[in-house]
C-alpha cells in the first residue's frame, strides 16, 4: 500500500561509493521526520561499491527507502525512472556526491503549504563545499529574502534558477515533462524553467540550503565541459532554442525572463577560447550564426544589466554577437558615467571596484611617485581617444602608459591584459617649499571633449587609506593623505599640532566604529612598546615558514647573532604550532617571538626589515583583516630568500604590487635575468645574486639511500587550512598524487633491485601534505616520514633524489647529486598553481624527466645500478655563480649596502 510522504528524494547514482554515505545521511538526519521522507535510489548502472551501499540503508529503512537498479543511461534516464516512484506531496533530487542542509526539508515544506496555491517550484540557496566554499553566482537573488517571485515583474526578471536538484516541486504539477535525455549540459536548467514557465511564479526560500560538493582538482571537469562538442551544439538546440520556443507556445513571445535565463548561460560560452579548439570551422560558423540568433532575441537592457555578468567584456561580447560592433567606440562620457546609448556602463565617480588602482604613492627625495593601475578597456573607447592626466595643482601632465602584463581576462581571441599602468613621477620641491603650502593630484580620464574625476581604490602598500577618515604618513616633513579622487601632500606650519589633531580624528572614528581594541593597540601599546624598546636596537625580522624553520631564515637568523651588526637587533618570527624542538633551537641562537604573541604586532610596526624565506601574508601582515588600520605605520622594508631557487614565473604573486620586495635574493645568472625580464616590475638593482642561505648549511654523509621528496598541489585545497598548515583530507587516496607516489615507493621492480644493492628509501611529503602520510602503504625498504624532516641530513645522506617540481631540486643538485624529475601531471600542475612554467627542465634541469610510472622506476633503476653517477654535472657547474658556502655573508652586506645606499 502506497504511503502518503511529505517529501520524495529522487537521487541518481552512478560509481559514488566515497560520497554516497554522507549524501544518504543528510537526507535521513533532517528535522523533518524520515518516516515523513521517501528516499528513491536510482542506480545508473555503477560498477563500485555504490549497490551494496544502497542495499545496506534499503534493508535499514525499507518503508522510506526505494532501491532501482537500472543499465547506465545518464543522469537523465535516471531521474526520470524516479518520477515513476513518487509517493510525496513534494519532491527534490539530491546528486550523490551533494547533501542538503539539516533543516531544508522543513523550512521547504512550511514554505509551501502556505503558498501551495501560488506556486509550483520552490528555489533553495546553493552553497559550494569541498575545493571552495562560496554560494552560487545566482545567490543574489536571496538579498530581497524569502518571498514568492512574480517573474513577469521588472524587478524579478533576473531571478533565475540554473538547477532542478536544488529546487523542491509540486509533485503534481509535474505532469508528463521530463528531462531531456539528448542532453549532456543544461538538463536540469530546461526542466526546471519549463516547470517554472507555466506559472511565472517561484518561491525563494533563504532557509533550506543545498551544499554542492566542488571536488579538488574541479578544473579539470570544467574544462572537459568546455572542450565537449555538445556544450556548443546540443545546448544550443535543447537547451536555449528549447526554451525560447516553449517561452513562445505558452505566451506567443520570448518573455524577459527567458531572455535573461538563456542570456545567463550564453554569457558563460562568450570567450572561451577552447570552442575553437573543440569545433571545426564548419562547426564553429554555425555555432556562431546561432549564438547571434539568440543574441539578437534578447533586449539590450537584459544583456547590459546582468547581475553575474557585469563585467564590459561580457557586454562587449553580447554587443558584437547581436550587432557586429565594437561596443568601445560607441562608449560616450555623460557626467562621470561612462555609457553606451543610455545604459550606463560605469561610474567613475562612485565606483567602488578595482578598474582604477593606486598600487604606489611615496616621495623619493624631492619626487613624488605615483603608480595607477587603470582598466584597459577605457582607452579603447571612441577609437583609442581616452586619456588620463595627472591633475597636479591645476596643471595637467598625460600619464605615462604601459601594460601590466600581470593580471589577464580571456577573449575569443586569446588572453589580454586587464590593467595598464599609468606612472606619474613629479618634483615637489618647488610647490612645497614654504610652510603651509600644499600640492593636490587629481587623477582624471578625458574622452572626447568630456573629462571626469576618477573613483581612487587603493592597493595595500599605499601609505594610506580611504577606509577609515584618510589617514597620513610623513615621508621626512611632507605629509601625504589619500583621499577617494585625489591625493594631496602637505608642509605643514604646525607639524605637531597638526598631527595631534588628526590623531584625535582618527581615534574618534575608531570610537564611532566601537574599535576599541584598534584604539588601544594603536595609541596606547603601539607607542608604548616603541618608548620601551627605542634604545634597544633596530629590530630586523626573520623568519621562514610559520610553522616551522630550517630554511634560509634560520641560517642567516644565526649567522647575523654570530656576527652581531652595530646597532641590529635579529628577532626570529615563528607560529606557536611550530614543534617544541624548533622553538628551543632557535632560542638558542637568539631573541625568538612567537606569532601568536600580543606584543608581536608591536615588534612589527618597530621593525627596520623583514628578511624572510616566506612570501606568505603573515610575513608583511601582522594584522589580518585589521590591516587597513595600521598600515600607514609600517615602515619596514621586506627582503625576501625565497623559500628556493626561483625556477617559476612566480610574477602573478611576487610581483611589486602584491608583495613589494625591496630586494629579491636569487642564486643564479639565468634565475635572476628571469625575474628582471619577467612582469615582477622589479629594477634590476633590485634583484642580487648571493646564493640561498641554506646552502651554507649543506654537508656530505652519503649513504645508500633513495629520497623521495615531491612538492604539493595547491588543487588539492582540503589538505591545507589558510595558512597552508597541513590537515587530513579523506579523498587524498583518490587522487592522482597519491597513486603515482604510493605506486612508486610500492614497485617490486624498484624494490628488489634496491635490496640487491643495499640501499634504503625515505619518501618525505611535503609540510603541506604532512598529515596524509598515514596513507601511503609501508614496506620495508622504504621509511614513510611522518613530521618535519631535517634537510640537510637527508640531503646529506642520501645518494638520488626523486622529486617533481620542488626547487629543493637545486639544493641537491649543490651537492652534486644525481636527480630524477617525476612530472607525470605537469599541465595540472601549472594550470592550479600560483606561478607559471619558465624553467626548463628537458633542457636545464639537473637529471631526466619522467611522465609516467614506469619510465620513472627504469630511470631510478639504472642510477641504482651505476651507483648513483651524476650524468649531469656540467649543468650543475653551469647554473651555479657561488659554491663556497658564503651565501649568508653575502646577503647581510647586501642588506646593509642598502642601507649605506639609503643614507
Amino acid at each position: 500500500m502506497a504511503r502518503n510522504y511529505k517529501m520524495s528524494v529522487i537521487m541518481p547514482i552512478y560509481n559514488v561509493e566515497e560520497y554516497l554515505r554522507e549524501a544518504i545521511d543528510s537526507v535521513i538526519n533532517q528535522t523533518m521526520p524520515f518516516e515523513d521522507i521517501q528516499l528513491i535510489l536510482i542506480n545508473d548502472g555503477s560498477t563500485d561499491g555504490s549497490e551494496e551501499l544502497c542495499k545496506e540503508y534499503q534493508e535499514k529503512y525499507p518503508e522510506d527507502i526505494t532501491y532501482i537498479y537500472k543499465e547506465n543511461g545518464g543522469v537523465s534516464s535516471a531521474r526520470n525512472m524516479g518520477f515513476e516512484h513518487i509517493q510525496a506531496k513534494y519532491v527534490t533530487f539530491l546528486d550523490p556526491d551533494d547533501m542538503w542542509e539539516e533543516t531544508s526539508f522543513e523550512n521547504a515544506y512550511n514554505f509551501f503549504e502556505k503558498h501551495y496555491d501560488e506556486i509550483d517550484v520552490l528555489e533553495a540557496r546553493i552553497k559550494f563545499f569541498e575545493a571552495n566554499e562560496n554560494y552560487h553566482s545566482l545567490d543574489y537573488k536571496f538579498r530581497a529574502g524569502t518571498r514568492i517571485a512574480d517573474l513577469n515583474s521588472e524587478k524579478e526578471m533576473f531571478t533565475i534558477q540554473s538547477t532542478a536538484a536544488t529546487c523542491f516541486i509540486k509533485s503534481e504539477a509535474l505532469g508528463d515533462l521530463r528531462f531531456d535525455p539528448r542532453l549532456k549540459h543544461g538538463e536540469d536548467s530546461t526542466f526546471i524553467n519549463k516547470l517554472i514557465l507555466k506559472r511565472c511564479k517561484v518561491g525563494v526560500i533563504e532557509e533550506a540550503l543545498y551544499l554542492y560538493r566542488r571536488r579538488e582538482g574541479g578544473g579539470s571537469a570544467v574544462n572537459n565541459q568546455l572542450r565537449s562538442k555538445s556544450f556548443y551544439t546540443d545546448s544550443i538546440d535543447y537547451y536555449h532554442n528549447e526554451l525560447f520556443n516553449y517561452s513562445r507556445q505558452l505566451y506567443g513571445k520570448v518573455i524577459p525572463y527567458v531572455q535573461a535565463m538563456v542570456g545567463y548561460d550564453l554569457m558563460w560560452r562568450f570567450a572561451t577560447p577552447e570552442v575553437k579548439e573543440t569545433l571545426n570551422e564548419e562547426e564553429y560558423g554555425e555555432y556562431e550564426k546561432k549564438v547571434r540568433a539568440l543574441v539578437g532575441e534578447i533586449d539590450d537592457r537584459i544583456l547590459l544589466r546582468s547581475p553575474i555578468h557585469g563585467s564590459i567584456f561580457k557586454k562587449r561580447d553580447a554587443m558584437y554577437y547581436k550587432y557586429g560592433i565594437e561596443i568601445y567606440d560607441y562608449i560616450r562620457l555623460d557626467g562621470g558615467i561612462l555609457k553606451y546609448g543610455d545604459y550606463p556602463i560605469l561610474n567613475l565617480v562612485r565606483n567602488k571596484t578595482r578598474c582604477v588602482q593606486v598600487v604606489n604613492s611615496e616621495i623619493k627625495g624631492t619626487k613624488l611617485v605615483i603608480e595607477i593601475l587603470i582598466s584597459s578597456w577605457f582607452f579603447k573607447c571612441q577609437n583609442n581617444s581616452a586619456r588620463l592626466v595627472f591633475r597636479i595643482n591645476e596643471k595637467d601632465y598625460p600619464a605615462e602608459l604601459e601594460e601590466y602584463n600581470v593580471t589577464k581576462y580571456k577573449t575569443l581571441d586569446g588572453e589580454q591584459n586587464y590593467y595598464k599602468l599609468a606612472r606619474c613621477e613629479f618634483d615637489i620641491a618647488e610647490a612645497l617649499k614654504s610652510k603651509g603650502s600644499s600640492l593636490t593630484v587629481l587623477p582624471v580620464l578625458q574622452l572626447g571633449e568630456s573629462e571626469t574625476n576618477l573613483s581612487l581604490d587603493y592597493g595595500k602598500f599605499v601609505p594610506s587609506t580611504t577606509r577609515v577618515e584618510p589617514t597620513y604618513k610623513f615621508f621626512g616633513e611632507t605629509a601625504m593623505k589619500c583621499y577617494q579622487h585625489s591625493i594631496k601632500l602637505y608642509n605643514l606650519k604646525h607639524r605637531r599640532l597638526t598631527k595631534f589633531k588628526w590623531d584625535i580624528d582618527y581615534a574618534k572614528e575608531l570610537i564611532s566604529r566601537k574599535r576599541f581594541d584598534i584604539l588601544k593597540k594603536r595609541f596606547i601599546s603601539y607607542p608604548l612598546f616603541k618608548f620601551r624598546n627605542r634604545s634597544k636596537g633596530r629590530i630586523w625580522l626573520i623568519s621562514d615558514r610559520i610553522d616551522n624553520a630550517g630554511d634560509n631564515g634560520e641560517v642567516l637568523f644565526k649567522y647575523i647573532c654570530s656576527h652581531k651588526p652595530e646597532g641590529v637587533r635579529p628577532v626570529f618570527v615563528i607560529g606557536s604550532i611550530a614543534r617544541d624542538e624548533v622553538k628551543q633551537r632557535l632560542r638558542g641562537i637568539g631573541e625568538v617571538v612567537l606569532a601568536e604573541d600580543k606584543n608581536y604586532p608591536y615588534y612589527f610596526l618597530c621593525a627596520e626589515k623583514i628578511i624572510s624565506s616566506s612570501a606568505g601574508e603573515f610575513t608583511i601582515n601582522a594584522f589580518d583583516e585589521n590591516r587597513h588600520y595600521f598600515h600607514d605605520l609600517y615602515n619596514f622594508k621586506y627582503y625576501f630568500m625565497n623559500h628556493g631557487v626561483n625556477c617559476g614565473d612566480c610574477s602573478r604573486w611576487l610581483n611589486r604590487f602584491n608583495k613589494n620586495i625591496h630586494i629579491m635574493f636569487s642564486t643564479g645568472i639565468s634565475e635572476r635575468q628571469n625575474i628582471i625580464d619577467r612582469d615582477y616590475n622589479y629594477s634590476p638593482e633590485q634583484v642580487v645574486i648571493t646564493g640561498l642561505a641554506r646552502f651554507d648549511a649543506l654537508y656530505e654523509d652519503t649513504k645508500k639511500q633513495l629520497l623521495v621528496l615531491p612538492t604539493w598541489r595547491r588543487a588539492y585545497k582540503n589538505c591545507y587550512d589558510e595558512k597552508t598548515s597541513s590537515i587530513y583530507y579523506d579523498g587524498f587516496k583518490e587522487t592522482d598524487y597519491y597513486k603515482f607516489y604510493n605506486g612508486l615507493i610500492n614497485d617490486e621492480r624498484l624494490l628488489e633491485v634496491m635490496r640487491k644493492k643495499g640501499y634504503n628509501g625515505l619518501f618525505c611529503l611535503h609540510p603541506i601534505f604532512m598529515k596524509q602520510s598515514v596513507d601511503f602503504v609501508k614496506n620495508d625498504v622504504f621509511e614513510i616520514n611522518d613530521g618535519f624532516v631535517d634537510y640537510n641530513k637527508v640531503f646529506a645522506e642520501s645518494s638520488v633524489m626523486v622529486t617533481d617540481y620542488s626547487t629543493i631540486a637545486f639544493d641537491f643538485a649543490y651537492l652534486s647529486k644525481p636527480i630524477v624529475y617525476t612530472q607525470f601531471d605537469r599541465e595540472e600542475f601549472y594550470a592550479n598553481q600560483v606561478y607559471d612554467e619558465c624553467f626548463d627542465y628537458d633542457k636545464e634541469g639537473f637529471g631526466p624527466v619522467c611522465t609516467d610510472l614506469d619510465s620513472a622506476v627504469n630511470e631510478l633503476i639504472r642510477v641504482i645500478e651505476n651507483d648513483c653517477k651524476n650524468d649531469y654535472i656540467e649543468r650543475t657547474d653551469a647554473f651555479f655563480v657561488n659554491r663556497d658556502k658564503n651565501n649568508a655573508r653575502r646577503i647581510l652586506e647586501a642588506v646593509l649596502a642598502d642601507d649605506e645606499k639609503d643614507s
